[in-house]
């Protein structure tokens, strides 16, 4: 009899933590649920709830661990905590999953694939913060939907409306215009070797990230400097002209926190500029080690190739806020799954990496393109 109970113990504690894997399941759907319908500030809450949920899992799992120890006989097996990365790449491989694992697992859509975990998706991020992304400097705005609207402030000069003295608000008061966004999927063909993905505990985000991160980047960039190409052009002589467009042409409350973007060209140029003393125009910056400043302002520098010069090989520079300017929608996801397009070879396998955002003009004004004639260093 004392067996028994014991085994009847061991069991209801088995089950226990079996119960609470599926309501982390089920949270977790409810979230993803909520942030496709848009409603980001509920999903936002349910953040510790999971968390809490899953401490307590841990914790019951080692409850269950000190309770094997206490029987006499064979000990019935635990349940093993499941392991975040092996789940994923079971899921993306086609393997089958056990219950707790299918609970860390969010598949997208019925193409196969599947949500890249948060600790990979931030391993992702880190190595894109490492190249030059100029999404940093954008509005990034984080979105649950493939496409809608958002309201977006006509004129930003307006003062405070005084309601004591109206009597009525008149709806040319209120100067609002509508943002749209369509999310566009961008991706990549990634071939992995087969012996790599035999190993379900190898963290194939880590084999994964350089390639498309580079590409994630480059492709990020590009759509961002289409929007800034759109920006009032002014065409100067001289590094003056860039000097003018920070006093006169932008806000300044806006020049307060403008930036410049310019490629290799751009640079080469304004680091080989000397005051009448002989000393650099271009500084070193005292709060980001290895950058370079100009007249205060941060210089961005891009390639060539990214930023391509124009026809007539003037040197473009960007000089604004893009927070003010850019907005980047961003659905804040990645998704993987194994290329049935690509199919397989031999040795590897094409794996399907894919992000999605969209990017859109917001206040025109916070940006001016300065094109400089093709500089003669002096």
């Amino acid at each position: 009899m004392k067996s028994k109970f014991k085994l009847n113990l061991q069991m209801h504690a088995m089950k226990k933590s079996q119960e609470m894997y599926n309501k982390l399941k089920d949270l977790r759907n409810i979230m993803s649920s909520l942030q496709t319908e848009g409603k980001i500030e509920e999903a936002h809450a349910m953040i510790n709830e999971v968390r809490d949920l899953e401490k307590a899992i841990a914790v019951q799992e080692e409850l269950e661990n000190l309770e094997t120890d206490k029987f006499e006989g064979t000990p019935i097996p635990t349940a093993v905590k499941a392991n975040e990365v092996v789940a994923f790449n079971k899921a993306v491989l086609g393997k089958p999953l056990s219950e707790p694992e299918n609970a860390l697992v969010e598949r997208v859509g019925e193409d196969g694939g599947y949500l890249v975990p948060e600790e990979q998706r931030t391993e992702i991020e880190e190595y894109k913060r490492q190249l030059i992304p100029l999404k940093d400097f954008c509005n990034v705005i984080p979105v649950g939907t493939l496409s809608g609207k958002m309201p977006l402030e006509v004129e930003s000069n307006d003062k405070l409306i005084n309601f004591g003295e109206m009597t009525e608000i008149n709806q040319s008061t209120i100067k609002f215009g509508q943002l749209a966004w369509g999310l566009g999927d961008y991706g990549d063909i990634i071939p992995i070797s087969n012996t790599l993905l035999q190993d379900e505990k190898a963290n194939l985000i880590s084999f994964v990230k350089r390639r498309f991160g580079k590409k994630a980047v480059r492709t990020e960039n590009e759509k961002i400097l289409e929007v800034l190409n759109t920006a009032t052009k002014v065409n100067g002589e001289d590094y003056t002209a860039i000097i003018t467009a920070l006093n006169t042409k932008l806000d300044p409350a806006i020049a307060l926190s403008a930036i410049i973007i310019t490629n290799q060209t751009g640079y080469n140029y304004l680091d080989q500029l000397v005051d009448e003393n002989g000393r650099t125009l271009l500084k070193d910056s005292l709060e980001v080690s290895g950058s370079k400043i100009f007249k205060g302002k941060t210089v961005v520098v891009l390639s060539d190739e990214e930023m391509k010069t124009t026809a007539t090989k003037d040197a473009t520079f960007f000089v604004g806020d893009l927070e003010e300017s850019v907005a980047f929608f961003d659905r804040q996801v990645y998704d993987m799954a194994i290329s049935t397009e690509a199919g397989f070879t031999k040795y590897a396998t094409m794996m399907r990496v894919v992000e999605r955002f969209d990017v859109k003009a917001m206040d025109k004004k916070a940006v001016v393109r300065v094109d400089l004639k093709f500089p003669v260093i002096p």
